[in-house]
């Protein structure tokens, strides 16, 4: 194996796993949204003091600050790891690897949740 295959076949490795740290970031985010907002829901309904109320909500705030954040995150990565396979699918010594089929099958993945949390 060549340097630079090695070299492409690492720079591959590195951002399929970026993708896929950030979209399980993502995926806990709009989890933790979701859970906040049960737990504000809840004080209210409880009748809770409103500091109680007001720290839950600054933590279901700042939750959904991260959302939007992390899929710009995420959607800068998935470019740059469809640029990378674009243009390695052309290399013969790259083209059947494991590696470039775990990144292809990643982003194929990701598409695939992000078609089903638009519906």
């Amino acid at each position: 194996m060549s340097d630079s295959t090695a070299q492409s076949i690492k720079q591959l490795k590195i951002k399929t796993g970026v993708v896929k740290r950030l979209h399980k970031e993502e995926s806990s985010y709009v989890k933790e949204v979701e859970d906040q907002k049960k737990v504000v829901s809840k004080l209210k309904e409880d009748g809770a003091d409103g500091a109680d109320i007001r720290a839950a909500e600054r933590v279901l705030k700042d939750s959904e600050m991260m959302v939007p954040r992390t899929r710009k995150q995420l959607e800068e990565a998935v470019q740059s790891l469809d640029d990378l396979i674009n243009a390695l699918q052309a290399e013969e010594s790259i083209s059947s690897t494991a590696e470039l089929k775990d990144a292809s099958d990643q982003l194929k993945h990701i598409e695939s949740a992000w078609q089903s949390n638009d519906n």
